[in-house]
């Protein structure tokens, strides 16, 4: 990833993070979040320089997330940093790759407040694609295609488990969903469509 998009990356969680501190004369309260898992592409039709369907293998998922749980309210917000990635298998005559993203999403859930530890949620997202990536090799038209920006949304679901009163473990899954994007390489372009069903873990503390 290019310089330009780190900076952005530090530039949006420093400015959640401020806007959910400036929060903190209220009851509410500003977590952290680290997570991780599978993530599953979906099979998509290619065509341009590379011509076929891709049948992808599940790959990874990882992210961080800086959030606000508002107080007296069952709501969330959070600013989320999420990369992923997975190989297409063989297709259009032997060819093969790697099928990755970065993006910026803007989150909000809704937690069921229960007895007890547990706390299922809903949520859904929208944000900003920082990258596409389809790495190509073998085939007629070989090489490194990408795309930058656009519109990507996410519906996600699952359970907290609060380990302490600061600490807790979540299990999710989500739907993840950039389009169809059209990726430019140096030999021309590739168009694809990019979507994924993710379960992820991680570890929340709430300062």
């Amino acid at each position: 990833m290019k310089a330009r998009h780190l900076n952005a990356v530090a530039l949006a969680f420093a400015t959640g993070l401020a806007i959910a501190s400036a929060h903190a004369q209220d009851s509410g309260v500003v977590y952290v979040e680290a997570f991780g898992g599978a993530s599953i592409l979906r099979d998509s039709d290619v065509s341009g320089n590379v011509v076929g369907k891709a049948s992808v293998k599940s790959g990874r998922v990882v992210g961080a997330a800086v959030g606000y749980d508002y107080a007296n309210s069952p709501f969330r917000s959070e600013l989320e940093y999420i990369s992923r990635s997975g190989d297409a298998k063989t297709f259009a005559g032997g060819a093969s790759g790697d099928f990755a993203s970065t993006t910026f999403m803007v989150n909000g859930y809704y937690d069921f407040k229960v007895a007890g530890s547990l706390t299922p949620y809903l949520g859904t997202g929208a944000g900003y694609v920082t990258e596409i990536d389809f790495d190509i090799s073998g085939g007629a038209g070989p090489g490194e295609y990408s795309d930058r920006g656009g519109f990507a949304w996410q519906a996600m679901g699952g359970v907290n488990y609060a380990l302490t009163n600061r600490i807790g473990l979540s299990g999710e899954l989500r739907y993840f969903d950039a389009g169809s994007r059209t990726l430019t390489g140096s030999t021309g372009q590739v168009k694809a469509g990019y979507a994924s069903f993710d379960a992820v873990v991680g570890v929340r503390y709430r300062f």
